[in-house]
C-alpha cells in the first residue's frame, strides 16, 4: 500500500526543527495500513489526526495524543471490531515503539500550583495559630472537584469571590488575636427581678414578689437560674447585691445560696461542678436580706444561683431516701402517690411521664383531696409502696420536677427577690484576655527586656514566617513584611495595628494559601509538607521541621520512618475519611436518601459509611494483603446490619445487637469486601433504583482503572428505539444496537449487570423490582472472561489483583501529588505494584513504595 503521510500541523503538535524526530518505518506502516483510513488530514474522525511524518515529542499535546493512540491499540479498542485488525506482533512493535518514546520524552512532576483545599486550611491555622476550633464560616466558598478528589491543583483556582472571601476570613482570624482596642468601659448598675430570671423546667418558680429555687441536683437546668438579661462585656471586678429570703424552713440551719460565674453560651445541660464559685451567702430570715460583695466576672459570664444544701434532689437514690421519710409521715401522701404512680391500683406498669412537673403535683394533689381516696394499701411494707419506691428511684427525673411544685407552694425554699450587678469598678484580665495573650505569644513570641517595636516585630517575623510558609525564608522577605508594619506605625497606628496588619496579609500570601511551588525534585521542606498533608491532611509537625532545616529528611530510610510514624491507624483519621469518601464517592452519601419503601434510616446511612472507615483503616493500619480489598475474611459491621442488610446472622449477646464490631467471614463468599458493601452501593445508585451504568462506569474508573474515553461527538442525543424492553439488559442491549454505543459498552455493562443483584442500599436481590423478571448478573469481562454472578468476578478480580492494585495506587498518587500521573510515572507506579506482589502484596507496603517514589518526591 502506498505510504500517504503528509508533513503536516495538527494543532500545533507536530513541527519542524531539531525537536522532530521521524516515524520509524515499521510503526509508519502499521498506522498507514490500520489507521490513516479515518485519521488523516482530510478525514481526522473523532479530531484525531495521525498523518504526520515526525513528531515533536517535547510537546505534551503531542504526548497526549500519542499516549491515546497506545492505549486504544492495547485495549483493542482500535481498529473498531468492523475494520481489518493488526496481528499481535503489529500491536506489539507499535507498543514497543509508543512506550519507549513517551518514557523517555515524557517528565515527572508537573504537579499546578496546589492551594490549600478547605480541611486542609483549617487544619492549618488550627495548628499554625492555636486555634483549635477554628472552622471556615458557612458559605465560604467550596472546593472543585477534580479527578475524583478535591485537593488537585487543576481544581484549585483562585478566582476573585474565593480571595475576598479569604481576606475576610483573615481579618476576622487577625481580630481574635489582635482586637480591635476597646474604650474604657463606664460603670453601669443591672438588676434582674424575678420575672427576669430563667426559669428551666422546674429549677425555680415565680411566686408573688420572688423566685423560689428548690433542688440542689448538679445539673443547672434542673437547679439554677440566673438573670436572662445581664451579660458581662468586660473581664473585671463587679459589686453583686443578693435580695434573698427563706420560705417556710423548717429547721434553724441556714439555707444557703451558692453563686457561680455562669459563660452565658454554656449549655442548659451542663454540670454545677464545671463553674467558678465566687460566693456563699447564708440565708436564715424569711424577711428580705440584702447581701452586697465584689468579685470578678469575665467578658461574657453572668452570675447563676442554687440553693447548695436543699432537701431535694434529682439523684435516684437520695431521692428515694427522702421519699421514705416524707410517705412514712403521711399514710394520705403515700395512697395519693400510690394512686398517680399506679392508676389501675395494681403495682405494675407505674405511669411517670405523665406526672412530670407541675400536672404531676396537681394530680397528686387532687387525689390528696379525694375523700374516696384507697388507703389499703397505704403502709411502708405493702407490696404497692415497694413498687412505688422503685418507680420514684428509675422515674427520679420526672417525679423531682414533680416533687419540686410541693416545695414552691409548702416550701422550704430558697426566695430570691432581685440580683443587682454593678461594674466594672476594676478591669481585669479573664479567659479571653489570657488566651489572646497566648495566642500573640504563639505568633510573636516573648517581648524581652527594652526591645524596641521594630526589632521585636523583626524577631517575630523570623520565627512565625517560616512556620506560616512552610520553609525557610530569606532576610528580604523579613523585611519587605517589616515594613507594611512601619509604614503602618508610622501614620499613627498602635503596635497590635500593626501586628494585625501583618497577620492579615502573611495569610492571604499565595507563599501561605499554596504549597510546594517549584520545579524538580523537592527540597526536604517541601517534601515533609506533602508527606503530612497527604497522610495526616495538617501541615508538617515538629520533627518533619526540623529534619527539613537539616536537609535530613530525604534519605529512603528517614522518610519511611517518618510515613510510619505518621501513618493513619484509626478509621476517624482524616486521610482514612476524607480519601475514602472521595475514592470510593462514600461521601455522596449524606446527600442520598434512600427512598422510605428500603426502610434504611439516618442510622444505616451512619452504619454503612462507618463500615467503610473501619475496613480500610485494618486493611492500612495492619498491612492486609491487596486481595483483602476484594475478598477477605472479616468485615466490620454490627449483628443488626448485617442481618437486616446482608442477610447475615451473627451471634451476639441479648441486647447488642447495635454493637459495632469486627466480623470474621468466610472467603469466597458475595459478602466481604467492597464489591457489594452497603456504602458503595449506595453511592453507585440514586436512591429509588439501580443504574447498571452508572456502577459499571464507577467500576471501571475506581477499582479497575479503565475508565472508558468520554462518548463520541457523534453519538446521537435521543437514544435508540427501545420500545418493548422491559429490564435494565432488555433496554440496554436496545440501546447499544447502535455501532456508536456498543464498543463502551462492551465493557461498562457487564460490571454494571453483575452488580445488579445488589438494590440501592446493598441488600441482595434476585429480581428487577420493577418487572419482576429474574435478574441476570451473567457477563463477559474486557478480557473475554465469562462470569456468571458477583462471586465469579471477586475471584477473577483475584486472580488479576495488580489491576486493581494499580489503580488504587495511581488514585494515592493523585490525591497525594496533586497531579493524575503522566505515562512516565504510570510506569514507575506499575513497577512500583509488581515488586510490591511479590514481597507479600501489603497495603501499607504499597504506600510506602509510593511515598518513597520519584513521582512523590517531584514537584
Amino acid at each position: 500500500m502506498q505510504m500517504r503521510f503528509t508533513a503536516c500541523w495538527l494543532f500545533g503538535l507536530f513541527v519542524f526543527g531539531s525537536a522532530r524526530a521521524e516515524i520509524p518505518p515499521q510503526p509508519a506502516a502499521i498506522l498507514n495500513k490500520y489507521c490513516l483510513d479515518c485519521h488523516d488530514s482530510d478525514s481526522e474522525k473523532g479530531d484525531v489526526n495521525l498523518d504526520a511524518l515526525a513528531i515533536d515529542w517535547t510537546m505534551e499535546k503531542a504526548r497526549e495524543l500519542w499516549e491515546h493512540v497506545l492505549d486504544a491499540s492495547e485495549d483493542g479498542l482500535m481498529p473498531p471490531p468492523d475494520k481489518p485488525q493488526p496481528t499481535a506482533e503489529e500491536r506489539q512493535v507499535l507498543y514497543d515503539w509508543l512506550d519507549a518514546k513517551l518514557l523517555e520524552h515524557t517528565p515527572i512532576g508537573g504537579t499546578l500550583p496546589r492551594r490549600l483545599n478547605q480541611p486542609e486550611y483549617e487544619q492549618t491555622i488550627r495548628k499554625l495559630l492555636g486555634l483549635a476550633d477554628f472552622k471556615l464560616p458557612i458559605g465560604f466558598p467550596k472546593d472543585t472537584e477534580f479527578h475524583g478528589f478535591d485537593n488537585i491543583g487543576e481544581g484549585l483556582l483562585l478566582s476573585p469571590p474565593l480571595m475576598e472571601a479569604y481576606a475576610t476570613v483573615a481579618w476576622e482570624i487577625a481580630d481574635e488575636i489582635y482586637p480591635p482596642k476597646k474604650p474604657a468601659p463606664k460603670s453601669t448598675t443591672r438588676t434582674a427581678m424575678p420575672e427576669d430570671m430563667v426559669i428551666s423546667f422546674s429549677a425555680s418558680s415565680v411566686r408573688g414578689d420572688a423566685l423560689r429555687l428548690a433542688s440542689r441536683h448538679p445539673n443547672i437546668m434542673r437547679s439554677c437560674t440566673w438573670p436572662s438579661r445581664i451579660e458581662v462585656k468586660r473581664s473585671g471586678v463587679y459589686r453583686i447585691t443578693i435580695n434573698g429570703s427563706t420560705f417556710k424552713p423548717v429547721s434553724d440551719e441556714p439555707m444557703i445560696l451558692e453563686l457561680t460565674a455562669r459563660d452565658v453560651t454554656a449549655s442548659d445541660r451542663s454540670n454545677i461542678d464545671v463553674f467558678r464559685v465566687i460566693k456563699e451567702i447564708p440565708f436564715s430570715t424569711e424577711s428580705p436580706k440584702a447581701v452586697t460583695f465584689e468579685a470578678e466576672l469575665y467578658e461574657g459570664q453572668t452570675v447563676m444561683m442554687r440553693w447548695t444544701n436543699a432537701e431535694l434532689t434529682h439523684d435516684g437514690k437520695e431521692l428515694e431516701k427522702l421519699m421514705r421519710v416524707k410517705l412514712a409521715e403521711n399514710p394520705r401522701y403515700l395512697a395519693a402517690w400510690q394512686k398517680a404512680v399506679f392508676p389501675h391500683g395494681k403495682p405494675k406498669g407505674p405511669r411517670v411521664t405523665v406526672l412530670r412537673g407541675a400536672n404531676g403535683w396537681r394530680i397528686v394533689k387532687k387525689h390528696m383531696a379525694d375523700p374516696n381516696l384507697d388507703m389499703s394499701q397505704a403502709t411502708m411494707d405493702s407490696e404497692m409502696t415497694k413498687a412505688l419506691l422503685v418507680a420514684f428511684r428509675n422515674g427520679k427525673t420526672n417525679i423531682a420536677d414533680a416533687l419540686c411544685h410541693n416545695y414552691f407552694e409548702n416550701g422550704p425554699s430558697l426566695e430570691l427577690h432581685a440580683v443587682t450587678i454593678e461594674g466594672p469598678l476594676k478591669i481585669v484580665d479573664g479567659p479571653k484576655d489570657l488566651r489572646r495573650a497566648s495566642l500573640q505569644e504563639k505568633i510573636a513570641g516573648s517581648k524581652q527586656g527594652d526591645l524596641c517595636d521594630e526589632a521585636f516585630a523583626r524577631e517575630a517575623l523570623t520565627n512565625f514566617l517560616p512556620r506560616a510558609f512552610r520553609k525557610q525564608v530569606d532576610s528580604e522577605t523579613v523585611e519587605r513584611y517589616l515594613a507594611i508594619a512601619k509604614e503602618h506605625w508610622a501614620a499613627g497606628h498602635s503596635f497590635d495595628e500593626g501586628m494585625h496588619l501583618l497577620l492579615r496579609n502573611i495569610l492571604i500570601s499565595p507563599r501561605f494559601l499554596y504549597r510546594a511551588l517549584g520545579t524538580g525534585k523537592m527540597d526536604d521542606h517541601d517534601l515533609g509538607t506533602r508527606l503530612s498533608y497527604f497522610l495526616t491532611q495538617r501541615p508538617s509537625d515538629a520533627t518533619l521541621i526540623d529534619l527539613g532545616n537539616r536537609k535530613r529528611l530525604s534519605p529512603a530510610w528517614v522518610l519511611k520512618r517518618e510515613s510510619e510514624r505518621l501513618m493513619p491507624t484509626r478509621p476517624t483519621d482524616a486521610f482514612v475519611q476524607s480519601f475514602t469518601g472521595q475514592w470510593l464517592d462514600t461521601a455522596l452519601l449524606p446527600e442520598i436518601m434512600p427512598d422510605t419503601k428500603f426502610n434504611f434510616t439516618p442510622f444505616y446511612i451512619d452504619h454503612a459509611q462507618k463500615e467503610v472507615s473501619y475496613f480500610f483503616a485494618e486493611m492500612l493500619s495492619k498491612n492486609r494483603p491487596m486481595t483483602d480489598f476484594i475478598d477477605p475474611d472479616f468485615t466490620w459491621t454490627s449483628p443488626l446490619f448485617a442481618k437486616n442488610v446482608y442477610k447475615l446472622n451473627i451471634k451476639h449477646k441479648k441486647g447488642k445487637d447495635r454493637n459495632f464490631g469486627r466480623v470474621e467471614l468466610e472467603r469466597g463468599g458475595r459478602v466481604g469486601g467492597l464489591l457489594g458493601q452497603s456504602a458503595i452501593m449506595i453511592a453507585t445508585a440514586n436512591g429509588v433504583d439501580t443504574q447498571p451504568v452508572l456502577r459499571g462506569v464507577w467500576m471501571l474508573e475506581n477499582i479497575l482503572g479503565m475508565p472508558p474515553p468520554e462518548p463520541p461527538k457523534d453519538v446521537p442525543v435521543l437514544t435508540p428505539d427501545t420500545q418493548g424492553a422491559t429490564t435494565p439488559r432488555e433496554l440496554l442491549a436496545a440501546h447499544t444496537k447502535d455501532a456508536a454505543c456498543a464498543t463502551c459498552h462492551e465493557s461498562i455493562d457487564p460490571l454494571g449487570f453483575v452488580l445488579e443483584n445488589y438494590d440501592p442500599v446493598g441488600r441482595w436481590r434476585e429480581r428487577w423490582p420493577k418487572s419482576n423478571a429474574k435478574i441476570d448478573p451473567t457477563g463477559v469481562l474486557p478480557d473475554g472472561t465469562p462470569i456468571a454472578n458477583v462471586v465469579d468476578l471477586k475471584k477473577w478480580m483475584v486472580e488479576n489483583i495488580d489491576l486493581f492494585s494499580q489503580c488504587l495506587a495511581e488514585k494515592l498518587m493523585t490525591y497525594a501529588t496533586g497531579r493524575v500521573p503522566n505515562y512516565a510515572e504510570r510506569s514507575e507506579i506499575k513497577s512500583i505494584v509488581k515488586k510490591n506482589h511479590e514481597n507479600g502484596n501489603g497495603f501499607q507496603d504499597l504506600v510506602l513504595a509510593l511515598i518513597e517514589s520519584e513521582t512523590f518526591r517531584t514537584y
